[in-house]
């Protein structure tokens, strides 16, 4: 019986490890044509909002003042700042080109500075405005800019980039306003009714990103966030073919890549208070969110505003802390938050005393094993007591060899009698997946970690470890994972020296645990792997002074 209580707990702990990572990551890629019979088999989706069509005769054009063209392409604006160079197109007045001065493609520099967003063809570009029911083609008409181009240095005054257009007996007015030394910038938007006659209107205003971007991290969450009554919604890119709609109190929606985010926050007194909605879908290799505002009646000549942050930059929590708005919110790690956001302060806290997130790893790895210390002792003295009492339980199987039943009772009987607990040896593991799962989560999505280097081949603590040897290996790709092997190894030397008291059979299942683990962790981050490489060498010490200290 206790070797089916030791299996049983090996089996355990591999299925809670396997069933939390599982849990954790994203779903799998659907293929092309899982998308397309999911599209032929559902209903036409049905708009997110109600939006009254205006009566003919409602609308009219303004006298003399011809609506802009809808045109497929249209000449760029530039705005170049110390941070970043984001590129406008006259079609909308949109945003469809972010790139980040401050952060490159690749480690150590390479591929040149990092490119956020890049929509281009037929996409629709990133805040453009539609009026569904009275323009739904707004966000791809012609607007005038009233400058070529835009420049900022360090410590300049604030500048403003205007697009102007007109449709539908509305004039649109949009105005952005840029810093030199943020990432987040100003868009108002003023609608003015010059049709002569009282008009309705639902002003929507989209985000948009490749969902491609999930490849660079398939861990990390990419899709639609929204911050709906004080609660973080998120929608996973896969889920977003499902047309997905969020209502209430919209604080921002946004769209999230891995390290990365693309941010839109109402401003105004009354944001709290109005009731908008979050509408996300996904197409092709496309995924957009769009906010749509409360119904505004105008009567003729009336303007009405609206003005937003917008943001585009890294993940990171203290510059979205600063923003104010609870964009703090979109840097969240799920159940283990509570862990994780600690963890991530104490990483950088020791990085900036010791110059390497490498080195800090391994130091917070110490903080936990000293503080599961007592409990690992425990565990290895309960192992022991399990190897001592294997004689009696051999005679026990052999006294009951043909009453499992009674020999159930009596195995259980003497665990009782020697005060053994037979899943002892397994607590400990158990009780470190919190935090390994907190590690998982703060190495998978923190723009801190990205591209972090530690020593030799390891570039990119957030990225599998890979050491470069000229070609391909099946399921590892490029590169030879040294440091996932030497935790492998580790962990066979680790159960080599804990005590065992199962037959032949149940030591081979032990010995498997170690080829589960490295085949799992082969494309874990390599801060990952270097905190459980390094917290197997230190039970190894321990186990070694422990095992030295018994036989004094």
């Amino acid at each position: 019986m206790d070797n089916k209580n030791l299996i049983l707990a090996v089996v355990l702990c591999v299925a809670i490890l396997w069933g939390y990572t599982t849990f954790i990551a994203p779903p799998p890629e659907k293929s092309p044509a899982q998308v397309a019979s999911q599209k032929a088999a559902a209903p036409a989706a049905k708009p997110a909002t109600s939006v009254s069509s205006p009566q003919a005769g409602q609308a009219p054009p303004v006298s003399g003042a011809a609506p802009s063209p809808v045109v497929a392409q249209a000449p760029d604006v530039v705005v170049n700042t110390p941070l970043y160079r984001a590129v406008f197109s006259q079609r909308g007045g949109a945003l469809r080109r972010v790139i980040l001065k401050k952060f490159t493609q690749e480690p150590q520099g390479q591929g040149g500075e990092y490119v956020l967003l890049d929509l281009s063809g037929s996409d629709p570009y990133s805040l453009g405005l539609s009026l569904p029911g009275l323009d739904p083609a707004l966000d791809r008409r012609l607007y005038e800019p009233d400058v070529k181009e835009v420049s900022l240095a360090p410590g300049q005054a604030p500048k403003t980039l205007v697009f102007k257009t007109q449709s539908a007996g509305v004039a649109v007015v949009k105005t952005y306003t840029f810093k030199p030394d943020t990432y987040a910038f100003e868009l108002k938007i003023s609608l003015t009714n010059l049709s002569g006659q009282a008009l309705e209107l639902n002003p929507e205003l989209v985000l948009a990103e490749h969902a491609d971007k999930a490849k660079v991290n398939t861990y990390a969450f990419t899709g639609m966030l929204a911050y709906r009554d004080h609660r973080l919604v998120e929608e996973a890119h896969t889920d977003l073919e499902k047309r997905k709609v969020e209502s209430g109190s919209i604080e921002w929606m946004a769209m999230s890549i891995p390290y990365f985010l693309g941010a839109v926050a109402p401003l105004g007194d009354d944001t709290a208070t109005l009731k908008r909605s979050v509408r996300g879908f996904a197409e092709q290799n496309l995924i957009t969110a769009t906010l749509v505002e409360p119904t505004a009646q105008l009567a003729p000549g009336q303007t009405v505003s609206q003005s937003y942050l917008v943001y585009y930059g890294p993940r990171d929590l203290s510059l979205l802390e600063s923003l104010g708005h609870d964009l703090e919110r979109a840097v969240d790690f799920g159940w283990f938050d509570i862990m994780a956001k600690p963890m991530l302060a104490a990483l950088k806290l020791l990085e900036g005393h010791v110059g390497n997130y490498g080195i800090a790893i391994i130091i917070i790895t110490f903080i936990i094993k000293a503080v599961f210390w007592p409990l690992s002792q425990k565990s290895y003295k309960s192992m022991k007591k399990m190897q001592d009492l294997k004689p009696h339980i051999d005679k026990l199987r052999e006294r009951y060899k043909d009453d499992k039943m009674k020999l159930q009772q009596e195995t259980m009987q003497l665990y009782k009698t020697y005060k053994v607990n037979p899943m002892g040896g397994c607590l400990p593991m158990v009780l470190q997946i919190p935090v390994f799962i907190a590690f998982y989560k703060v190495l998978g999505s923190s723009i801190e970690l990205r591209q972090a280097p530690f020593f030799l081949w390891i570039n990119d603590l957030a990225a599998p470890d890979r050491l470069p040897i000229g070609f391909d290996i099946p399921y590892v790709g490029h590169g030879l994972p040294v440091l996932t092997l030497l935790m492998g190894a580790s962990m066979f030397l680790q159960q080599k020296m804990t005590p065992t008291t199962g037959d032949p059979t149940q030591a081979k299942m032990m010995l498997l645990m170690p080829v589960v683990f490295t085949f799992m962790f082969i494309n874990f981050p390599s801060g990952l792997v270097l905190y459980w490489f390094i917290n197997n060498l230190l039970s190894i010490g321990q186990q070694y002074w422990t095992n030295k200290q018994r036989a004094k």
